[in-house]
């Protein structure tokens, strides 16, 4: 097992990251994103704040083999697949906010960024045939809850597009993205590019790597 110490920028370095499906969903209320939001707004600029545990648990190509819109970028581009065993709910955080920064921002870039750029690093890459889009970050296949992360927090809404039956965990999602949405309301330019440098650069985690061999 290999653990480090990681921002969110180098632990979203050519990776992509599946909750499995013995895990229960996303489970934050209000109260866990308060207190989130609240250590995001207390970070000084020139500090790291210590977030938690994720633990990643490299996925066999038996399993991702079968991912039909992700196979392609683990094989051309050289994606490390890993399963989430610990930290769900964190990543997940994490996740919704950048979405939310990318929407309020008008700008095409943050921090001499484009934000095509970070939308690829950080919610979904397309293949160049626009045949398939892998999402760095998500739950496996066959989840529910899948489809719903792609619909209602990341806005993608293809041909058929359902957002299925309602639960709590699908609540949970659903009300984290309008908590950070509202909290971003009416920020400038440079007060969005203020929180993405802090979620990206200053969150730290303890990020352990469990290697599996089949």
């Amino acid at each position: 097992m290999k653990t480090e110490l990681l921002t969110i920028s180098k632990i979203f370095n050519e990776a992509l990251f599946r909750i499995p499906d013995y895990q229960r969903g996303y489970s934050w209320e209000e109260s866990h994103l308060k207190d989130f939001w609240s250590d995001i707004e207390q970070l000084n600029h020139n500090k790291s704040h210590y977030t938690g545990v994720i633990t990643l648990e490299e996925v066999p190509e038996a399993a991702w083999c079968r991912w039909e819109d992700d196979a392609w970028i683990i094989r051309s581009k050289r994606y490390s697949p890993y399963y989430v065993v610990d930290g769900q709910q964190r990543l997940t955080t994490v996740v919704i906010l950048l979405q939310c920064i990318i929407e309020k921002t008008v700008a095409d870039e943050l921090n001499y960024t484009p934000l095509e750029i970070i939308r690829r690093k950080y919610i979904f890459e397309t293949r160049s045939d626009k045949l398939a889009r892998a999402y760095i970050f998500g739950y496996e296949k066959d989840n529910p809850r899948r489809e719903f992360l792609r619909g209602e927090i990341f806005a993608d809404h293809p041909d058929g597009y359902s957002n299925g039956e309602a639960t709590v965990y699908t609540r949970n999602l659903r009300n984290a993205k309008k908590f950070f949405c509202e909290k971003l309301e009416g920020f400038s330019h440079s007060d969005l590019e203020s929180v993405f440098s802090k979620v990206t650069q200053q969150l730290v985690f303890n990020a352990y790597e469990i290697s599996k061999k089949v």
